[in-house]
């Protein structure tokens, strides 16, 4: 079981940006060989009042100030003020409190779906079903109504210790609580896997910091990302 900040920080990290990362047991640490290049040299993360910088291994001694200065100044701001061009801000949350919603009345919105459901994804996002469909994206919920797939929850990355949710809800169907009941259903199977179940979102997403909130999740870490 993931019991530290620490460890969330680098599952998130893992399976946002699809890199490999060494356990974080110090306040710098750079990428591992084999993952993915991301598009950030560094990701700089504060995590109650402790500051973690995790390293694109291309990052020289020489720019390392300059980085480290504008992460500092973006996680310093409010989240309504935008950062300097170049750097994205995010928070990491992991599920700590009971749902808003229980889980049966979740199960009485939505469902597991399958590869029988590969015409309602198709229309739901079009040309979208071998993506969702694909054993990576699993598990999949979603709500239907009169046939038509309004919400749907997945993994937008999946690793062997955690999976990072992918939740769209289409605008028609907002407010009902549908992206609730397909996030509560995911977050479930991926527990019952044995993995971690992951949420992040932008500072400024509103929609998705409540929907967060309202499925149990907490704010673990306050990161930004600079090219």
């Amino acid at each position: 079981m993931v019991t530290t900040h620490q460890a969330l920080l680098r599952l998130h990290v893992e399976a946002a940006w699809n890199v490999r990362l060494p356990p974080i047991e110090q306040n710098d640490v750079s990428l591992l060989p084999g993952g993915h290049r991301p598009y950030w040299k560094l990701c700089a993360a504060t995590m109650a009042g402790d500051h973690v910088h995790i390293w694109r291994t291309d990052a020289s001694a020489s720019e390392r100030e300059a980085l480290l200065k504008r992460a500092h100044e973006a996680l310093n701001l409010p989240p309504t003020v935008a950062a300097a061009t170049g750097i994205s801000r995010e928070v990491a949350f992991h599920q700590v409190e009971s749902p808003a919603l229980g889980i049966e009345t979740a199960r009485r919105m939505a469902h597991l779906l399958t590869s029988r459901d590969r015409s309602l994804l198709r229309t739901f996002q079009p040309n979208s079903e071998d993506y969702y469909l694909h054993p990576d994206r699993r598990p999949l919920f979603g709500v239907v109504i009169e046939g038509r797939l309004l919400s749907l929850a997945h993994s937008s990355r999946r690793t062997p210790e955690a999976c990072e949710l992918g939740i769209t809800t289409l605008p028609a169907a907002r407010r009902k609580g549908y992206a609730l009941a397909a996030t509560i259903l995911w977050a479930a199977a991926v527990n019952q896997e044995g993995l971690v179940p992951i949420y992040s979102a932008h500072v400024k997403n509103t929609a998705s910091l409540n929907l967060a909130n309202a499925a149990g999740y907490r704010i673990f870490a306050h990161i930004a990302t600079v090219k």
